[in-house]
């Protein structure tokens, strides 16, 4: 088991009170918007965790897949989600989604990426998933300093630089590429008890139609 299995394992049933500062409603809600979905959109969100970014999904689209690799993360987002029939959660690892490849018409990441072992990889993967000109939306923490975070919350990077986010994309195959701010900050307790925002950015990038051709 991963460190980052074990940490939301322990966490589960008090994430979503904890996630309340890191990242909130109007953040998730204007990265949504940004993708302009149609109602008849299929997305997926990965690291979907207790469910967050598909509860804001699911009265926009057609159908959600959530995937995650906690149960027990997952069992809380089931609770949650229960009332929508078109809304679906997976057990499995970012790097390897059980979905057939150019599935989704967009896929989301929300505060996924830090957590995973290879950001080029999960982005490589996440691309699969896309149709031609779906739309790849993540969202996740600039570079910062706060290496307690690496224990305290089993983050395995301290945030990314978005001029290397945007290369990944680009290298995954994604144009009209776009890295910016997200619409607040994550602010949490330090180990001081003092209080720490840190940046986020919302990165979008569109799959090309010749990543089918090649």
């Amino acid at each position: 088991m991963s460190t980052s299995k074990t940490y939301f394992a322990l966490v589960a049933d008090q994430w979503d009170t904890m996630r309340a500062g890191f990242f909130t409603e109007a953040m998730r809600d204007a990265a949504i918007e940004q993708a302009q979905l149609p109602p008849t959109a299929v997305v997926a969100d990965v690291g979907t965790g207790t469910g967050f970014v598909l509860e804001g999904l699911a009265g926009r689209v057609a159908r959600a897949v959530g995937f995650d690799e906690s149960q027990a993360m997952l069992e809380v987002a089931r609770q949650k989600l229960a009332a929508y029939s078109h809304v679906e959660l997976r057990e499995a690892e970012g790097e390897r989604l059980p979905a057939a490849e150019a599935s989704f018409d967009a896929v989301f990441a929300n505060m996924y990426l830090h957590h995973a072992p290879h950001p080029p990889a999960a982005i490589a993967e996440m691309v699969r998933l896309l149709k031609p000109g779906g739309k790849l939306v993540i969202t996740d923490l600039d570079t910062h300093d706060q290496g307690w975070m690496r224990e305290a919350m089993a983050d395995r990077w301290l945030g990314f630089d978005r001029q290397e986010v945007q290369r990944w994309y680009e290298a995954a195959g994604l144009t009209n590429v776009v890295v910016d701010c997200a619409a607040g900050t994550c602010d949490c307790s330090g180990p001081a008890a003092e209080t720490i925002s840190l940046g986020v950015f919302v990165a979008m990038g569109e799959k090309s139609s010749m990543n089918n051709e090649q």
